[in-house]
């Protein structure tokens, strides 16, 4: 037990562990862009148009199923691990009745819906996910254990097999169907593999504690979760659907071929968040060190997204031929979104530090005026600039949102601003350097029995 406190507290083995943390991502979302790319490439741009509609779907659904779940459970784990039984049982109740609840819900909804076919069954095999999700949350007890090194080897054997699936049936073009199948089947292997790890841990689910008033407590604190989540990626994707409305599903293709890179840039800033979490949850408290850390990951995001525009400028071409020539029309529109990826990396890093200080409130004022800003602005822009205008409104509408929400603090504000100092900056980079040239191994961690 000391030996996990000490790891949260020390950073032990902070830039190991970093890079099997962010090599696992970084395998998943290469080999996924590359299946779409592919997907885009062999199938017609309106089954495409279609493909993205439901994934749309199934991440709206997805989203409401407290499938951000992990940032409550990474935080008590991290804080309290003897307690780890009442919480992964809990939250496991939590997230597998609500799955079940909404997979009934869009089973019956989608019956009424006018949709051609195989997209009500494109639908209905993605969120299948939704049922398997919940087995997968035991991830976090190896995360909060530092066992990156295992977590790595699960994500990339996984990724080896269905790629290799989901190219067959690309290539032979099967029916799409086959493909929204396979990534149900993917999700299903991961929790399986999660659990087998769990309980080599020597965890045995016989002794988790399933307690009703620990459920309901814990549900009260993250009631506002799926709210949170909803609003988080209504704001993300809620361009998409507006076009697929405004102008058709092939114009949603063209446009979700820019968001794709863009989203992935985005994901990977959260994912360093989500890694670097537990540990500032137990350095909150000392307001010197986390503001340290805080105005050095802004100064980084900053890096990011200038690096991100200028990419855009250079590589754009070649990027967007990668789905064909016809998705050339979108190239303004990704130097737009490439050029919104400083502002949201800087606004998502503000979101994580209300997560760590439970403003979920203040979290969920800022993405509600998010979405009601981003209707307004697409509804006005798409109609006026076409796939051009709901990029402009994906940056008009999150800068003033957080403008907004941060106006009575303009303290806020000041802090974002020191992060650019010149000393700042300078001592952004001599962490880093340091962090990359010691030498450390991650922590082998003991089991620790039920």
């Amino acid at each position: 037990m000391k030996k996990i406190y000490r790891k949260l507290e020390n950073f032990t083995g902070f830039f190991p562990n970093f890079s099997f943390f962010m090599s696992s991502h970084f395998i998943s979302y290469l080999f996924s862009f590359f299946v779409i790319v592919m997907f885009a490439r062999q199938y017609s741009s309106d089954i495409f148009g279609k493909f993205t509609i439901a994934q749309t779907i199934f991440f709206i659904i997805y989203s409401v199923s407290f499938s951000n779940i992990h940032y409550y459970l990474n935080k008590s784990l991290s804080s309290n691990f003897q307690n780890r039984r009442k919480d992964l049982a809990s939250c496991f109740l939590i997230t597998f009745y609500s799955s079940v609840f909404l997979y009934l819900m869009i089973s019956i909804l989608i019956a009424f819906m006018n949709l051609d076919n195989d997209l009500k069954n494109a639908i209905l095999l993605l969120n299948l996910i939704l049922l398997s999700q919940p087995f997968a949350i035991f991830h976090s007890e190896l995360f909060v254990r530092g066992q990156f090194s295992i977590l790595f080897k699960i994500r990339f054997v996984q990724n080896i097999i269905f790629f290799t699936i989901k190219i067959y049936i690309i290539y032979n073009k099967l029916d799409y169907l086959y493909l929204a199948f396979s990534y149900f089947l993917e999700n299903l292997f991961f929790s399986a593999v999660i659990i087998h790890y769990f309980k080599k841990n020597g965890n045995n689910f016989k002794n988790l504690i399933f307690s009703k008033t620990h459920t309901i407590n814990i549900l009260k604190k993250i009631i506002l979760f799926p709210l949170l989540a909803f609003a988080f990626l209504i704001s993300m994707r809620i361009d998409v659907l507006m076009i697929s409305s405004l102008l058709g599903v092939e114009s949603s293709g063209y446009y979700s071929a820019n968001s794709r890179i863009i989203t992935i840039v985005l994901l990977f800033g959260t994912h360093f968040f989500q890694f670097i979490y537990p540990n500032l949850n137990r350095i909150n408290f000392d307001q010197k060190k986390f503001n340290e850390i805080y105005t050095g990951i802004i100064l980084l995001s900053s890096i990011v997204g200038i690096s991100c525009f200028m990419s855009s400028l250079i590589f754009g071409k070649y990027y967007l031929n990668l789905f064909g020539p016809e998705f050339l029309i979108g190239l303004d529109s990704l130097k737009i979104l490439s050029f919104n990826v400083g502002i949201a990396l800087i606004i998502n890093v503000w979101v994580h530090k209300q997560y760590l200080n439970s403003k979920y409130g203040q979290i969920l004022f800022f993405q509600g005026c998010t979405v009601i800003l981003n209707i307004l602005f697409n509804y006005y822009f798409i109609n006026l600039l076409g796939i051009n205008g709901a990029a402009l409104s994906t940056l008009f509408a999150a800068f003033f949102a957080f403008l907004i929400v941060n106006i009575s603090q303009p303290k806020e504000f000041i802090v974002i601003l020191s992060s650019f100092d010149l000393n700042k900056i300078k001592d952004t980079a001599n962490v880093v350097l340091r962090m990359i040239l010691t030498k450390k191994n991650p922590e082998k961690l003991e089991k620790i029995n039920d």
